[in-house]
């Protein structure tokens, strides 16, 4: 008992974590199209050189300014929405491929299977950062370019924990049953099977979603992401003025752990909280 509760604690601290950090990041979403800006003509931090690596509490701003006079608080705000939207892209993108080709790897011809098999070999051969590096490197420095490269990379780790599911699935009598009554292959998989593997998948998109955070900052510090309000890029700017101010760099890795702490708590959380052997 005292161990299902330390688990809730832990779920209960991930949900709060994360739910000031999607609030943060909406009350941006709202300052920038609807307060400051327009949809039109959406508000962008603005550069004022003369406030150049000002301190926390100084010149009216509450984290201070980045190299370039920007308010730190909004850079972060930009950030962090940045990062959420690409994170949720990849991860529902990269989970429904994944969950896809894990079930057709079971049920699929055996030259499928190789094939499947191959693939998945190929991408964990080489590290991702380095297959991400090569991928970006052909399609540019673009949004679509980020995507694709981590979706690239994503996709087999779900496959691989779905191919395990919809095996354990497949073989329980109920399943056999539906097939006694005449459902047929797509519709028991999307009434039997992907809501029977969701649970497991669900633990590991959300901590997927820290993965793909760290990624992308990864490529944007090597100078490869997709925007300027990549953390991964700011932070890259920040080593450069690390004796200066060092509050920049600070600040940005206190922020990022925080958002990938609370994913691993709720990840953690959800995965005791939906484990069959609990209840």
């Amino acid at each position: 008992m005292m161990l299902r509760k330390k688990m809730t604690r832990e779920m209960k601290s991930g949900f709060s974590i994360i739910g000031l950090y999607v609030i943060w990041a909406l009350s941006w979403y709202i300052y920038k199209f609807f307060v400051a800006g327009t949809v039109a003509h959406p508000y962008v931090p603005e550069l004022h050189m003369p406030l150049e690596l000002a301190k926390p509490f100084s010149q009216g701003l509450v984290l201070g300014a980045d190299l370039l006079g920007r308010s730190l608080l909004e850079v972060l705000s930009a950030g962090l929405s940045y990062s959420l939207t690409i994170s949720l892209i990849v991860t529902i993108a990269t989970a429904s491929i994944g969950i896809t080709m894990g079930y057709l790897a079971v049920k699929a011809p055996g030259w499928f299977r190789l094939g499947f098999d191959l693939a998945i070999n190929l991408v964990f051969i080489f590290p991702s950062i380095l297959i991400a590096i090569m991928i970006m490197a052909v399609t540019g420095q673009s949004m679509k370019g980020l995507i694709f490269a981590l979706i690239i990379t994503g996709w087999p780790g779900y496959a691989k924990i779905a191919r395990g599911e919809a095996k354990r699935v497949l073989a329980l009598t109920y399943v056999e049953g539906a097939r006694a009554i005449g459902i047929g292959e797509i519709r028991l998989f999307f009434t039997v099977i992907i809501p029977a593997i969701l649970p497991v998948m669900i633990v590991n998109m959300v901590l997927g979603i820290s993965g793909v955070i760290i990624s992308e900052a990864a490529l944007g510090f090597l100078g490869l992401g997709a925007s300027p309000y990549s953390w991964g890029a700011m932070l890259g700017g920040a080593k450069t003025v690390l004796l200066e101010a060092p509050h920049i760099a600070v600040i940005l890795s206190v922020t990022m752990a925080g958002l990938i702490i609370g994913l691993n708590l709720l990840g953690d959380g959800l995965r005791d909280y939906l484990d069959p052997t609990e209840k």
